[in-house]
């Protein structure tokens, strides 16, 4: 099982990363508690994020309808995450995530 296999990487002194949805990371939160850091990764507004996928040219018109109705809704979520980080500027936010995920790593 998944738990299982997490218990096995943090037994080893390991970490373990996941790129999910809003639900997902919020059953991980909920199931793991504060021995997990949730982040939630939002870009600066709906309109900035709906002209970052059309310049990608990779989704169709209603694939990026879909994405940016997913979004709409999951943004709604962001104050159940523990942290939240904008992605204004893609090297900031990493450089964001690095910080809080080190910090987190070494309480």
């Amino acid at each position: 099982t998944l738990k299982s296999e997490i218990d096995r990487i943090w037994s080893n002194h390991q970490h373990v990363v996941f790129d999910v949805d809003v639900v997902g990371g919020l059953n991980l939160k909920k199931h793991f508690g504060e021995r997990a850091l949730a982040i939630f990764i939002e870009p600066p507004s709906l309109d900035v994020l709906f002209k970052r996928l059309k310049n990608r040219a990779t989704e169709t018109e209603k694939s990026l309808n879909k994405r940016i109705e997913k979004a709409t809704q999951e943004m709604k979520f962001s104050s159940s995450f523990d942290l939240i980080i904008i992605n204004d500027r893609l090297e900031k936010a990493k450089k964001d995530a690095f910080e809080k995920v080190s910090k987190f790593l070494e309480s």
